[in-house]
Order: structure tokens, then sequence, then C-alpha cells
């Protein structure tokens, strides 16, 4: 998990098809897992701490940062748990300015013990990170479990279903997931999205594939796996139904 501080300038976090300017004194957020960019047309000045909110294995001198220059699974070796998998979190991109002062305080502090390198000052930095872990928590967490009171803010489906394209995934799992029954979920994602569940998936898995069939030479057999299709008869005749052409076709046009 990553909190950036921004001390001077500003900056543009692209992320999940969304911009989101951070300006002198605010925080940005980015979970783990998520593809981002940090972008910036002049000097700016800001400070980072990456932190672990949950009990890993994972390499003190592994990468913090992981290239998702591939399809494959998301979850990297020893990598956190994505906030997607907490339908009752919500930490904005940019977080709000109550408890700014606070946050930015807290921050210093971790910075001044943890460049002492002894063991209480590291102590130190971890129990001020942990601090900022429970105020986010705290803030952005919804205590609320009543169905028809909860959000129906569905936002993290998008990235959530792209990280498991090739696993079967049903319309109660992805309700499960929402912490919804299967009818409101349903109801509440074709407001937000414009089509059923079930339709946005299948929607995603042959766009992946056409990406597949033009920047690669997997076999269909190959493509039909990775997009979660069960056969590749089963893939053709979804990827004929809705382009109105077999999938061998995007390779060979002639």
């Amino acid at each position: 998990y990553m909190l950036l501080h921004v001390l001077e300038g500003e900056f543009r976090l692209q992320v999940e098809g969304g911009v989101h300017r951070v300006g002198a004194g605010q925080f940005g957020f980015v979970g783990p897992g998520v593809p981002h960019q940090l972008a910036s047309d002049g000097h700016i000045l800001f400070l980072a701490l990456h932190m672990d909110w949950f009990p890993s294995d994972t390499d003190p001198n592994a990468s913090m940062i992981v290239p998702l220059d591939s399809r494959e699974d998301a979850q990297a070796p020893g990598m956190q748990p994505s906030l997607h998998s907490f339908t009752d979190i919500a930490i904005p991109y940019v977080l709000e300015t109550a408890g700014s002062e606070w946050l930015a305080g807290t921050l210093r502090k971790i910075v001044t013990h943890w460049q002492e390198k002894n063991a209480i000052d590291q102590l130190q930095a971890q129990l001020h990170t942990a601090e900022i872990v429970l105020h986010l928590l705290k803030t952005y967490a919804s205590h609320n479990t009543s169905e028809s009171k909860r959000s129906t803010s569905l936002h993290w489906v998008p990235a959530y279903l792209q990280y498991r394209l090739s696993e079967p995934l049903s319309v109660e799992e992805m309700a499960h997931k929402a912490l919804m029954s299967r009818s409101y979920f349903s109801e509440h994602f074709r407001q937000q999205f414009g089509m059923p569940p079930h339709q946005y998936l299948l929607k995603l898995r042959l766009d992946y594939a056409t990406e597949l069939l033009r920047s690669t030479v997997l076999p269909l057999q190959a493509i039909a796996d990775s997009c979660g299709f069960s056969s590749v008869h089963h893939f053709s005749k979804m990827y004929r139904q809705r382009f109105g052409y077999a999938p061998s076709k995007v390779r060979n046009p002639n």
C-alpha cells in the first residue's frame, strides 16, 4: 500500500481510467496490484510511504514495484491483498482534507525514526505506520451492514474481473464479494455499467481475447483458457456472436 504526501508542486495520478490531481499538502493513496502512473509538468517534492497491512512472507529484498507487462495473475508472490477484496473499505485515490495535518506530522515522524537505523527507532516507525493504517481504516471503512443502506458503488468490479478473466466466475460470486444478494447486485450493476454482470464479464473476456489475437501468437486453445472459456468451440461461438466473424479472421483477414 502506497501513501504519497506532496510537499511541493502537483502531480497527476493516472489509475483505473481516471486522472486525479494531487497538489501540495494533499495525500494520494494506491493499493497493491493497481496499475498506476504518476506524471508532473514541473518540479515536485513528495514523501512516499510503502506499507504492508497484512502479514507477509515477502523477501525483504523484493522490489516494491511489480511491472504488469502481461495479463498473468496480478497477485505476484508476496503481494498484499487488494482492497478490491474488501467491499466495506473504500479509500479514495486522493484523501479527504480532514486529518491531513495529523497524517503529515505522523509521516514525518516515521521518516525521522526510520533514518536512525536502530532497533528502537525502527519499531517506533512501525508503530506510527500502524497508527496511519488504523486512521485510514476508521475513516474510510463502512460500519453499516444493512444491504439497503450500504454503499452501492461498484467501482471496484472492473479491476476485480480483469484480474480473474481466466477463472470461472458466476454472478453469485460477484454478489458475494459485494456483500449483496444476487438480485440486488444485478440491479445496481446494470444501473452503473449499462448491462448485466454476465454480459459485462463476457465483453471483458472477448476484448482481452482480441488483444491476445492481435499481439501474440498463442494458439486458440491457450487464448480460450486465458480468457475463461470452457473450450475453443465455446470461445469461437461467443466471439462470432459478438463480432460477426471467427477469431481466426483477426490474424488472417484475407
